[in-house]
């Protein structure tokens, strides 16, 4: 292939890039230039389950959404891959795909036509490979790894006691025909090590000689002429360089990502181009309708030392390291959030309400150091999964290196609020049931009961913080005046370009974004190589 002229560019090797890198080249349909800002995902930490928090602050974009009125004036972060792989190296690796009613809706509210659920079950069949399901939910032939966790805590079992005497059933399968429920979660995982989408999908082709993967290219913009786009200008250390498309570019860059490469091309509000300095292609919407999971952090300390707190140091650390290293079994296996609730907290007829528990005090979100001093304790982290609010994201300079503006309106809308003060009390009822209450010394985290609302509202807006689920920034529909990208995926006005990732989400599933991405990207893949009708049943 010519060193610079490709017949596909994709812009991102995450959960997406990597999908429809591996479709393209596999069916034999050309060259790919494969672009990915960040490094290599050679790292024990990245393979090892239970090494995902030493990994997320040195393999992430370090986005932060700007401090609002809502969320009392917070920083915030909202960390995304910059890694080969993308999210899906550093996130928890739950196998998530919401509820058939969210794509439903898609193609019902917001003009995504063709992305129902009936269609896209049809896609996560497609990708998966399931362990231990085989049924008319789940596939067993695909690139990705669905597995049953290795490691099961105590604490997590007792959870999902405490949920069935809450009064909620105890399911083997949230991706079937149930999602409401308790139990223990699948995980993107495969004989104990992590299977994202660079050792799944972007393995089977790495010697491909169609395929140029180019790692630590920051890209400058998406070339358009003539209303067609060309190719890719990028940097690697530093210096530039332009790769043409003979067919198409492809973004798969995230919601942020994606927002922020457009916008830098050209497309988006003239408002924004213009105060960066950036001349306009075309009037899209550009970086609006931005919006994400909330959750929050409900902690109590235990009676007995037997969390997960202390694990990760000195001769237990060594053991563990030990017995991953040589038989792939242990507490390195587990990504820590091991057990689920989903809770249709309104009647509505799907979950609106997630929990992730861990055997183990949550560190990593709290944001008050409340649990400054303490040991051993569990976590529920609990969040309202249909949020109302919308923000939006936009580049502050023609600098690629510039992060972009997040204004992310987190609980902007007070139905978020309500939503969140439901999910608080939810926890709160599963922390008083007897199999977890013969655990818990105290609950220190909302320090209110569970009927004060306003103290739970304070507590809300005070703790709660991104999942990092960021969607909907080049949203799917058929009006140029609401959305960036057709039901086909390719941008509105703008020949020979796609985007092709959680972006396009009009609406979030109700759940992690994991496995819709990589849904989306496998449609894209029949999309772009002209067989979307002929996906295997």
């Amino acid at each position: 292939m010519s060193a610079d002229s490709f017949d596909y560019i994709i812009v991102g090797a995450g959960s997406a890039g990597c999908v429809i890198a591996y479709n393209i080249l596999s069916r034999g349909r050309g060259t790919v230039l494969l672009l990915e800002a960040g490094g290599s995902d050679n790292n024990l930490f990245i393979k090892a389950p239970g090494g995902m928090s030493r990994v997320i602050p040195t393999k992430s974009w370090p986005y932060m959404a700007e401090p609002e009125p809502y969320t009392m004036n917070r920083d915030m972060d909202v960390l995304q891959g910059r890694v080969l792989g993308g999210s899906s190296s550093i996130n928890g690796m739950v196998y998530v795909r919401g509820h058939k009613a969210d794509y439903d809706a898609w193609e019902r509210d917001f003009g995504a036509t063709g992305w129902n659920g009936e269609e896209m079950l049809r896609y996560f069949r497609r990708a998966e490979n399931n362990e231990a399901m085989a049924n008319e939910y789940h596939g067993n032939h695909g690139p990705l790894f669905v597995s049953e966790n290795r490691y099961r805590h105590p604490l997590s079992e007792a959870f999902v006691r405490a949920g069935q005497q809450a009064g909620y059933t105890y399911i083997v399968d949230h991706n079937g025909a149930q999602m409401e429920g308790v139990g223990f979660y699948q995980t993107t995982t495969h004989k104990g090590e992590r299977a994202s989408a660079s050792r799944t999908y972007l393995k089977r082709v790495r010697n491909n000689p169609n395929l140029k993967l180019q790692l630590n290219a920051l890209v400058s913009r998406v070339e358009i002429e003539n209303g067609r786009a060309t190719g890719v200008t990028y940097k690697v250390h530093g210096r530039e360089h332009t790769a043409t498309a003979r067919q198409e570019v492809i973004v798969c860059a995230g919601a942020i990502g994606s927002a922020k490469v457009l916008q830098l091309s050209g497309l988006g509000p003239a408002a924004v181009l213009a105060r960066a300095g950036v001349e306009q292609k075309a009037e899209l919407p550009v970086g609006r309708n931005f919006h994400d999971h909330l959750h929050m952090s409900v902690n109590a300390t235990i009676k007995e030392p037997i969390s997960l707190y202390g694990q990760d140091k000195g001769l237990k650390a060594l053991r563990h390291g030990i017995e991953w290293t040589f038989l792939r079994s242990g507490v390195l296996t587990s990504p820590i959030l091991e057990a689920f609730a989903f809770i249709d907290s309104t009647g509505a007829g799907r979950p609106d309400v997630q929990f992730h528990f861990l055997p183990v005090l949550d560190t990593w979100d709290d944001p008050d150091l409340n649990q400054k001093g303490q040991t051993h304790g569990i976590t529920i982290k609990t969040g309202h999964v249909q949020p109302k609010s919308r923000g939006e994201v936009e580049i502050r300079s023609a600098d690629p290196a510039e992060l972009p503006r997040i204004r992310a309106a987190y609980l902007e809308d007070e139905r978020d609020v309500q939503g969140q003060i439901r999910a608080a009390q939810l926890a709160l009822k599963f922390f008083a049931q007897p199999a977890l209450a013969e655990h818990v010394t105290e609950i220190f985290n909302p320090v209110v009961a569970a009927d004060d609302l306003a103290g739970l509202e304070e507590y809300v807006r005070r703790v709660s913080r991104t999942v990092y689920h960021p969607v909907g920034t080049c949203r799917i529909g058929q009006d140029p005046a609401t959305s960036v990208v057709d039901p086909q995926l390719r941008v509105h006005g703008i020949a020979g370009l796609r985007v092709a990732d959680s972006s396009v989400m009009p609406h979030i599933p109700s759940g992690n974004t994991n496995a819709p991405t990589i849904a989306i990207a496998e449609k894209a893949s029949d999309l772009i190589c002209g067989l979307q009708n002929a996906v295997a049943a």
